[in-house]
C-alpha cells in the first residue's frame, strides 16, 4: 500500500486468500450433504493453484517485508492442498475401489 493506495497485486493477494481459506474450511470442516466435502475438496485445489500463481506473482515483484509475506502466500497453499489431498480426496478416491 503506497499513499493510501492498494495496488492490483494487494488486492489480488487478499482476495484470492480469503477465497482459498474459505475453501479450505468448507472442504475440511464440513459435512452438511454427501460428497459435498469431496466437490469442495476439488474446488479448492482449483482455487489453490489460482492463490499459488497469485501469490507467487506477487513474490517476483515485491520487496522487503511484502516478498517475506508474499513467500509464507506461496508456501501455505501447497500445504493446505496437501491436507485436503489427505484428509479428503484420497479417501473418497479409495472408498470408491472397495
Amino acid at each position: 500500500i503506497r499513499g493510501g493506495k492498494m495496488n492490483k497485486d494487494t488486492g489480488w493477494m487478499i482476495a484470492s486468500g480469503v477465497v482459498g481459506f474459505l475453501f479450505f474450511l468448507i472442504a475440511n470442516f464440513t459435512n452438511f450433504f454427501a460428497g459435498a466435502s469431496v466437490l469442495a475438496g476439488c474446488l479448492q485445489l482449483c482455487v489453490n493453484a489460482f492463490v499459488f500463481v497469485v501469490w507467487a506473482r506477487a513474490f517476483m515483484r515485491s520487496h522487503g517485508f511484502k516478498k517475506f509475506v508474499a513467500f509464507f502466500g506461496v508456501i501455505v497453499p501447497v500445504g493446505m492442498a496437501g491436507v485436503t489431498l489427505w484428509r479428503i480426496l484420497i479417501p473418497a478416491i479409495t472408498a470408491s475401489f472397495v
